[in-house]
């Protein structure tokens, strides 16, 4: 991952953002700020290239980059799994820095909210650039507020978690997936050939 082209992260960013590279001595304080700085300029700017983008990107250049979505929006064709998410995370990123969660853990549902102004205007604007009139945009969102320390206790206390809270754990950060896959592994092989 670290190793990539540049882009709205140069590679140096992406390897002390994640922690294959510390700042040491003398100065690691002032290099830390500017590498802060770095960053945040070169996210301002890359979200003002998206309206370039989204304006002047032709269909073809589209493809080329995500591939196609068929089938009425279930498949999404020739785009490798990095790609999806990135996109993925990308909307997330998004959808964070608009307050979505402020809006997720407050149920409101009134219109005229940041989250739900941008989210609409962005569903237009889409519609727009492929010839299509948005009359009306619903976002309707059902969430429970769970915090990571929280499920943690319920674990080492052998509460019963469910799929959402062990895959919400496992996203955090908080578990090591690589454990989880061997687990389940040895579970799912052994189960299999117990029952041979």
């Amino acid at each position: 991952m670290a190793g990539r082209k540049n882009a709205m992260l140069t590679t140096e960013d992406r390897r002390w953002l994640t922690g294959e590279k510390v700042y040491e001595g003398q100065h690691a304080k002032q290099q830390r700020y500017q590498r802060r700085r770095d960053i945040r300029e070169r996210v301002y700017n890359s979200m003002l290239d998206f309206s370039i983008l989204l304006d002047e990107l032709d269909d073809e250049e589209w493809q080329e980059i995500f591939g196609e979505i068929s089938d009425g929006g279930q498949h999404w064709q020739n785009a490798d799994e990095d790609l999806q998410a990135g996109v993925r995370d990308g909307l997330a990123f998004l959808l964070r820095t608009i307050g979505i969660a402020t809006l997720m853990r407050d149920g409101q549902t009134s219109e005229g909210t940041v989250p739900e102004r941008m989210f609409t205007s962005a569903l237009c604007r889409a519609g727009h650039r492929d010839g299509l009139l948005v009359d009306a945009v619903s976002l309707d969102i059902d969430a429970t507020d769970v915090g990571i320390p929280e499920l943690l206790e319920g674990l080492q206390s052998d509460e019963p978690l469910s799929a959402g809270s062990l895959y919400l754990l496992m996203e955090s950060g908080a578990v090591d997936t690589d454990v989880v896959q061997e687990c389940l592994r040895d579970q799912l092989f052994d189960e299999e050939l117990e029952g041979v």
